[in-house]
């Protein structure tokens, strides 16, 4: 969820739809891993994991939240049998907790998978996780969590056109990541005369490839960085759009430069909510 940041803001941002279909998956995860579990030693203990395990670790660390049935679709490809058989074998090793939630409020339960701090501390000492990429351990606040596991099928979406135009995934951006590069250096500015925090706002703006909008810092959901098929660094930015969204925070996120996405489910409720040019910058998945 993306959040708004200036001075005086640091309320959380509604949300809203969608149209355009794209790809259902991303190339960039091995079709086969090895199922053959090693020992690998860490701070005294013992493990038993295969390369499956590894990834499939790594991958919940990096996007936090993960609900098991995209866990199950994206990295296992729907092969059921490996996948309650790695979630077993990790959750005995206490690196993983698997939790059913209800918090949409129809009664749907959703059922996610996250680190614990144990398998965090092992997917970082072992270099399991790209070059700089942040990993994260436990669970969310629960209003949260459907909105949060969503998010790696919105990653899914965009990685398959990266992919498939020649690109490389180098590693992903959690709004977590970012508000921690803005809201600290933000704070130590807040006591400045107004023009001198504008400036300094801007500043704290531009060296996270952020825009103000508006008077505020707005931030993506997701941030994925790739290098092309030249090689050549790029970014892009992702929001994860729900019904919560109002009109003037579409236009906001729009002028940020942020790529909109919303579930398929969404759109037919939504899209009537506003205006066509706004609609059609939104993707489906």
């Amino acid at each position: 969820m993306g959040r708004d940041i200036e001075s005086n803001d640091r309320s959380e941002s509604p949300r809203g739809p969608a149209e355009r279909s794209v790809p259902p998956s991303a190339p960039e995860i091995p079709l086969v891993l090895s199922r053959e579990r090693e020992s690998v030693q860490e701070r005294g203990c013992m493990y038993q994991l295969s390369p499956a395990q590894r990834a499939t670790l790594a991958d919940i660390g990096r996007f936090r939240t993960l609900a098991a049935d995209e866990l199950l679709t994206y990295r296992y490809q729907g092969r059921s049998a490996p996948f309650e058989e790695d979630l077993r074998g990790l959750s005995a090793q206490g690196l993983l907790q698997r939790r059913t939630v209800w918090t949409d409020g129809k009664g749907q339960p959703l059922t996610v998978v996250v680190l614990t701090k144990r398998g965090k501390n092992l997917v970082q000492h072992q270099g399991w996780a790209s070059s700089g990429q942040s990993v994260y351990c436990g669970f969310v606040k629960l209003r949260e969590v459907h909105h949060d596991a969503a998010i790696y099928r919105m990653y899914q979406a965009e990685a398959a056109k990266i992919v498939q135009a020649g690109g490389q995934i180098k590693r992903v951006v959690l709004d977590y990541e970012l508000k921690r590069n803005v809201y600290q250096p933000l704070a130590k500015a807040r006591t400045l005369p107004p023009l001198e925090y504008a400036r300094q706002q801007s500043e704290i703006a531009r060296q996270n490839r952020l825009k103000v909008v508006r008077g505020k810092i707005l931030l993506p959901d997701l941030r994925i960085e790739y290098a092309t098929r030249s090689g050549a660094s790029e970014s892009i930015d992702l929001e994860l759009a729900t019904r919560h969204y109002r009109a003037g925070m579409m236009r906001g996120k729009a002028e940020a430069g942020f790529k909109m996405y919303a579930p398929s489910a969404s759109v037919a409720g939504l899209t009537a909510a506003f205006d066509p040019e706004f609609a059609a910058q939104i993707f489906s998945f």
